[in-house]
């Protein structure tokens, strides 16, 4: 397959001559274009001690003066996230991955994007260009509404596979406020591949089952999901509300759990739950992670569980929180990036569809 035509620039003299040409003309046009969004697909790559990576973003403007940007890199896939905060102010663009992750800064200059991505201990500099219009995401974003008796009702984001099945798999996502950007990059990972997301507030982690087991009954409803086949997944501090949800009605079909800690008996008492409603339960663990106890937590949750079958608990080892193995210089001295961790991403799929 032929590689598209990335831009390579090097050396500062050629950079500012193409920037210079690219904001030539009338001083007033290039002024108000550059105090528009700067929306569009753009393509470049980022180097880091020689090694490059290929880089995909894509901007769009979903109101006036609000962005969506979606990151993406198509040698290592996996690793595609959409911001969780995303800012414009001419000429200056920044986009956040999440608190602690990808930071990109970027100064535009016409058709082109120029700037620094930060990742980890990494600093990558990067020209990236824009080559048109936003490609279709591969899934439709949509709102669910859903009601509580004695509550103002919610408008819940919903992301359905844009593809040709009429029924999908679908999973309520609950996360606490410090994971609900790994909720949304979960999700658009899902909904790219058949499986619908329904995004719950953060505030949901907080207050109780009442919400995800209307959120989990109206999605059920909907003409585009299999209702046989509709979970919950929860991370660390919402996990206990997932096993909550989980008791009442409408049962769930399967649920997918992380980071739960459950390293003593209390801990793990909630989660029986599962093993006396016959629900199959996939658990992860990062083995890098520090915020639980990932082999205690893992060796009681098992028995919590049951040994029903389809359920499982997994330890990724040399894993971070974010399932992805950490960048690093490799024995001949090249610059390896950080890899998703393809039994993390690829798993939740297949055991998804196959439940």
């Amino acid at each position: 397959m032929q590689r598209p035509p990335f831009l390579r620039i090097t050396g500062l003299a050629p950079l500012l001559g193409v920037l210079l040409s690219a904001c030539s003309g009338n001083p007033g046009e290039s002024e108000a274009a550059n105090a528009a969004p700067p929306t569009g697909h753009y393509e470049g790559a980022i180097s880091y001690q020689g090694s490059e990576l290929r880089t995909a973003l894509d901007l769009r403007e979903v109101r006036p003066g609000q962005l969506t940007a979606t990151l993406s890199f198509p040698q290592l896939p996996g690793l595609e996230f959409e911001a969780a905060t995303a800012s414009y102010q001419a000429p200056q663009l920044r986009l956040e991955e999440a608190p602690g992750g990808i930071v990109v800064q970027a100064v535009r200059e016409g058709d082109f994007l120029r700037g620094v991505l930060n990742w980890d201990s990494v600093r990558a500099d990067f020209v990236w260009v824009r080559r048109g219009e936003v490609p279709a995401p591969g899934f439709r974003d949509t709102t669910l509404t859903v009601t509580v008796p004695g509550q103002p009702a919610q408008r819940l984001r919903l992301l359905l596979p844009d593809d040709t099945l009429p029924r999908h798999p679908a999973l309520v996502l609950l996360a606490s406020a410090a994971d609900g950007s790994a909720a949304a990059r979960r999700a658009t990972h899902l909904a790219r591949r058949g499986i619908a997301a329904l995004l719950l507030p953060p505030a949901a982690a907080d207050s109780g089952a009442v919400l995800p087991v209307a959120a989990l009954a109206a999605l059920r409803r909907q003409v585009a999901i299999d209702s046989g086949r509709v979970g919950y997944w929860g991370r660390g501090p919402a996990a206990p509300r997932v096993a909550e949800a989980a008791g009442q009605q409408p049962q769930p079909g399967f649920a997918v759990l992380e980071a739960v800690a459950a390293a003593t008996r209390a801990e793990a008492a909630p989660y029986q739950v599962f093993s006396r409603q016959r629900i199959p339960v996939l658990a992860y663990y990062a083995g890098l992670d520090t915020t639980v106890q990932a082999a205690a937590s893992a060796r009681r949750l098992r028995p919590a569980l049951g040994y029903r079958r389809g359920t499982q608990v997994q330890v990724l080892a040399g894993v971070t929180p974010d399932f992805r193995r950490p960048g690093r210089t490799g024995p001949d001295g090249q610059w390896q990036w950080p890899q998703p961790a393809t039994e993390y991403w690829n798993g939740l799929v297949e055991w998804l569809k196959a439940r």
